[in-house]
């Protein structure tokens, strides 16, 4: 639950379930035989082995390309992309159903991050633990097998959330043939430690701790590596990107702050943070998620579907 480390402040409710969408068979011409579409692609919800005696729980649904890639927050699981707390007239359904209505859609867990089911938030049981702390590299490496293991096809567009789109980035400039496009959600920058300045070891301190309860298995990541890796990884490939960002406080702060740390702080240092974001493709629009707080997908899924509709669009685009 990566920049502020917030919880969302309250168990959101379990989608009503997800949605598989397969094609219909292409119905007869006067006088020529029907000709069958493609099979519908299998739902995935299980455990993928990828290596090393370890295995990473998937989830797909719907069919059609580019495939979506959820990539989550700091300590947080797929959970949070099939689950929504809004009030009309915002749509209800989540992001991962809703994509699914017409693109491949792939949310996992990462080893070590939180469920977030009925009202108490626990360790994912459906990944293999591994020691921590992790790197970027590390979740780039992790996702490359899974995606291989489970024969997902590209090309991709990474839908990341906070420290999610510090490993979205990473993945891209690595393997740059198989992403078409980003949408990066009110995320983590490489520019974070300088932006913060004298303050940047209390806040990497409050982002590795919030939500762990100190538990060893909790996801760790190294953050100083990991944007070193960054910026020694080959230049982002020429996608089109989409960026969304909070208006409103980050929640779940802990009463007692890192010494020399505020939440004003943190508030009034963020939109530097986005706005370095912002800058990393040409003509990367900024959609302000006006009334949400650092959880845009829970609050307001549909602005994330449709900025990533949108970047969907665009990556199609002639170049």
């Amino acid at each position: 639950m990566v920049i502020s480390g917030q919880r969302p402040a309250r168990r959101r409710r379990l989608a009503a379930g997800l949605l598989a969408f397969g094609f219909l068979a292409a119905s007869s011409m006067s006088g020529s035989p029907a000709i069958a579409e493609p099979p519908p692609v299998a739902d995935i919800a299980a455990p993928v082995e990828i290596g090393g005696g370890r295995s990473l729980y998937l989830e797909c649904h719907g069919s059609g390309r580019p495939t979506v890639i959820l990539e989550s927050g700091y300590h947080d699981s797929s959970d949070l992309w099939t689950i929504s707390d809004v009030q009309p007239p915002v749509a209800e359904e989540p992001v991962l159903p809703a994509l699914a209505r017409t693109n491949r859609v792939c949310a996992y867990d990462r080893p070590g991050t939180l469920r977030y089911t009925m009202d108490q938030g626990s360790i994912t049981n459906r990944s293999t633990p591994v020691p921590m702390p992790r790197t970027a590299a590390d979740v780039v490496a992790d996702l490359h097998a899974l995606l291989t293991a489970a024969e997902v096809p590209g090309p991709y567009i990474l839908t990341a959330h906070s420290l999610g789109g510090l490993f979205a980035r990473l993945y891209a400039q690595t393997h740059p043939d198989e992403v078409a496009g980003l949408v990066l959600v009110d995320t983590f920058s490489p520019e974070v430690p300088a932006i913060f300045g004298t303050q940047w070891p209390a806040y990497r301190d409050l982002l590795s701790s919030t939500g762990t309860q100190g538990d060893p298995a909790a996801e760790r990541i190294d953050l100083e590596a990991s944007i070193d890796q960054l910026e020694q990884a080959p230049p982002l490939p020429a996608v089109p990107v989409a960026v969304l960002s909070k208006t409103e406080p980050f929640g779940g702060l802990p009463a007692t702050m890192p010494a020399g740390l505020t939440g004003e702080d943190i508030e009034q240092l963020w939109p530097q943070v986005q706005a370095g974001v912002v800058q990393i493709a040409p003509q990367t629009p900024q959609i302000m998620a006006t009334g949400s707080d650092h959880y845009i997908q829970v609050h307001q899924p549909d602005l994330v579907v449709a900025a990533t509709r949108l970047v969907i669009t665009r990556a199609a685009a002639p170049r």
